[in-house]
């Protein structure tokens, strides 16, 4: 593993490639989170809809997703805090033991 790192890491080409690679990597996996987001906000808006059609209260219901996104957010910018500072974490470390190999 630590051979395909150096390799990478040692040609610009390798390595651009494998930049490349990442960052589609990472835009297919945001385009499917954003296509299941619109998939599950349609489908929460068609039971609204029916709700509000058969005469139900739709009042509560908005409060609680209300509830139930606010707790999503924290939790979210809580897990990207934490994916941030370990991955700096990291760089940081292999920068110091490549500086002191």
């Amino acid at each position: 593993m630590e051979n395909i790192i150096e390799l990478i890491t040692a040609n610009p080409v390798y390595l651009a490639i494998a930049v490349i690679l990442a960052i589609v990597v990472v835009y297919g996996f945001i385009k499917k989170i954003i296509k299941l987001v619109l998939v599950t906000a349609s489908i929460f808006i068609l039971y609204i809809a029916y709700l509000h059609y058969t005469g139900n209260n739709t009042a509560e219901i908005s409060k609680s997703v209300s509830k139930s996104a606010e707790i999503l957010k924290e939790a979210v910018s809580k897990t990207g805090e934490k994916v941030k500072e370990s991955a700096i974490k990291t760089i940081e470390k292999k920068v110091e033991d490549k500086l002191t190999d």
